[in-house]
């Protein structure tokens, strides 16, 4: 009876997705930026040759750049250099071109982006650029530098947001993308309280509608020119920035660039430090996961790079580098690159950080010639050194084409395709989910997935292999079809390559809607001529689906349970359309028939304690006692009837 409750369908917020939605192997993974090839695949862009733009500021005569007057198409990014060098992969796919347009019209559209850099160009001198006279300079440095074959290798990873701060220094230089990513932050970082920021909030919703209006990454190259086109239509040229909010201003002596003073005093030891320094050696032998606090963090790292072979215990240089490999690092990041990606990371702490007092200890001990112990001794007198590390300072922002995608989050969007991967945002219980997917995959072969094996694996094959796109149709066919999914949806789900709405019925684009409707017209029209869908309906069958394998995932897996729990027991929740908040839908409308379960069915209700005491130890098992001693009116709490839940899906007959 219970998976038969109704709950009443509402709406997600803006940007939030289920697990369980969406196209069917569709979405990549991300690896932090920095750690591979961005740009993996041949990609021919589209940039002009932007010297003649550019002849004016620079002064040059006009003979230097007649030959770059006309617009070509170009290769960009590392496959422009292969081209150059002649060191192309054999046996790799050929170079493409992913043209927004084809015909007339494209072409239109990106005669007036080039025509509005040229005027942006010409209006906007350095040092008194707009926005949008900004980006227009950034795009122009990045023709130009390709031009002259002369561009760092960094450049190929910059996206829309890069270009434009790009432009806010040109034609200075950055010594590295380390330094320039950090810089691009704190200067996004200073604008934030200031009448400019809403000008970079409307940058990035226009460069992610023209991704949108055109199927293109952030990232390409047709796509950053036909950006362009956009600005002037968004008033993105109508703000100068003052010469105090310029980089070169706003940040001159800035942390970032000069680093901390190694001559500066060091906090003095607590008279217990060399005691609570050998416990932590002590407990770099364990290999557990960190608590969150810098100390924890610390001794995880020490312990791994202890194990890769280093000389942790005398070698002062490695202390950075262990803090950051468990407090940052991605998974797959090589170790080879923790040192320099380490202080990049550090130098890029805000100024304003807690944690800026550790790192600088750290930075400054193999200046100062002083050993690990005493290091760790001075770190032992900073209070932030043994508090929870603030998530921001965990992100890994020191390196082109991290910002935008951050923003893009942060402005709700639920996605942003980049040449890379569509990078998709993770709400806490998709996390949970993925968490519990990797859990599965080390239990199946005894060890954690590496970068190129398959997350979502064949269960019945030996080693890790992709699941079948085939079976995995079958069986979601099959739970469709048991839902009592109508067959124009089912249909649908077949013929647009794994299509299913969200839980509030839209789509991740506008496309993937038009690509829905237009298979379930034809199917109505082809097989039931006159018949009316009821998509409200349907899509209230689909989230009571999600909310039956999320409990079957709960009942599976302790782990993912007690983050569900946790989600349920929290004031907030997870918000509208996402796992934990169709599971509180489903178990509030259930709840009468959970708590009459908990107190009539003694084996139901021991279940649902042992499921409680995994979840959330005595505390949470306690309070399900107390709710099968409870009266028929009494409340029960949402993670308790989650317990309960679990327990009636898992008993006889269920």
């Amino acid at each position: 009876m219970l998976p038969g409750c109704q709950a009443r369908s509402t709406p997600p917020r803006p940007g939030t997705s289920s697990c369980t939605t969406g196209r069917a192997g569709a979405v990549a993974g991300r690896q932090p930026a920095g750690t591979g090839n961005r740009r993996g695949q041949h990609v021919a862009g589209w940039f002009a040759s932007l010297l003649p733009l550019a002849a004016p500021i620079l002064s040059l005569p006009i003979w230097i750049v007649s030959e770059y007057v006309r617009w070509e198409e170009q290769w960009v990014g590392k496959a422009a250099r292969r081209r150059r060098q002649g060191t192309a992969r054999q046996g790799a796919a050929a170079p493409r071109s992913r043209r927004a347009d084809s015909g007339g019209q494209g072409d239109d559209r990106r005669g007036r982006a080039q025509a509005a850099v040229t005027r942006l160009v010409r209006g906007n001198p350095p040092g008194k650029a707009s926005l949008a006279g900004a980006y227009a300079l950034g795009f122009a440095a990045l023709g130009m530098a390709q031009a002259e074959g002369d561009e760092p290798e960094w450049f190929a990873e910059l996206d829309p947001l890069d270009t434009l701060f790009l432009g806010t220094v040109w034609p200075r230089r950055f010594a590295d993308g380390y330094e320039f990513g950090n810089a691009l932050t704190a200067w996004l970082g200073l604008l934030r309280d200031t009448v400019h920021w809403a000008g970079i909030e409307r940058f990035v919703r226009e460069v992610l509608a023209a991704s949108a209006e055109h199927d293109l990454p952030v990232d390409e190259g047709e796509l950053m020119l036909l950006v362009a086109g956009r600005l002037e239509a968004a008033g993105l040229d109508q703000r100068k920035l003052p010469r105090s909010l310029l980089p070169g201003t706003a940040l001159a002596g800035a942390r970032l660039g000069r680093g901390p003073d190694p001559e500066a005093p060091l906090p003095d030891p607590p008279p217990d430090a060399a005691g609570r320094v050998e416990r932590l050696w002590t407990a770099t032998q364990a290999g557990v996961a960190h608590d969150g606090t810098a100390q924890d963090a610390l001794r995880e790292g020490l312990h791994l790079l202890g194990a890769a072979g280093v000389d942790v215990r005398h070698e002062i240089a490695v202390l950075l580098p262990a803090l950051y490999i468990t407090l940052v690092a991605g998974e797959f990041e090589e170790l080879s690159q923790a040192g320099e990606r380490a202080v990049a990371w550090a130098l890029g702490l805000a100024g304003d950080s807690a944690l800026v007092p550790v790192t600088d200890v750290l930075l400054t001990a193999p200046q100062r010639g002083v050993d690990p112990d005493t290091a760790l001794a001075h770190l032992l007198a900073i209070p932030a050194f043994t508090e929870p590390v603030a998530p921001e300072d965990r992100r890994w922002h020191s390196w082109p084409g991290t910002e935008l995608i951050s923003l893009a989050f942060e402005l709700g969007y639920p996605q942003v395709l980049t040449l890379d991967s569509k990078v998709i945002r993770v709400d806490p219980d998709q996390a949970a989910a993925l968490e519990a997917q990797v859990r599965r995959f080390e239990e199946k072969f005894g060890r954690p997935p590496g970068p190129d094996d398959p997350l979502f694996f064949d269960p019945d094959a030996d080693e890790p292999q992709p699941v079948s796109l085939t079976g995995l149709e079958t069986e979601t066919v099959a739970m469709l079809e048991a839902a009592g999914i109508c067959p124009a949806w089912i249909y649908a789900y077949q013929h647009t390559d794994g299509l299913l709405p969200r839980p509030d019925g839209s789509f991740a684009s506008a496309r993937d809607q038009a690509e829905w409707d237009e298979v379930i017209s034809r199917y109505i029209r082809v097989h039931q001529p006159g018949t009316v869908v009821d998509h409200q309906a349907e899509t209230r069958k689909l989230a009571t689906i999600t909310t039956i394998m999320t409990l079957q995932m709960a009942a599976d897996d302790p782990g993912y349970g007690a983050a569900m729990a946790a989600q349920l027991a929290g004031t907030a929740g997870g918000p509208p359309g996402t796992d934990s908040a169709l599971l509180r839908e489903y178990l509030r409308a259930c709840a009468g028939e959970l708590g009459g379960t908990l107190r009539a069915d003694r084996a139901v209700a021991q279940a649902a304690a042992e499921h409680a005491r995994a979840w959330g130890g005595a505390s949470l098992a306690s309070r399900l006692q107390q709710a099968a001693r409870a009266g028929a009116g009494d409340a029960v709490a949402d993670d308790v009837l989650l317990a309960a839940a679990v327990a009636m899906i898992q008993s006889p007959g269920a």
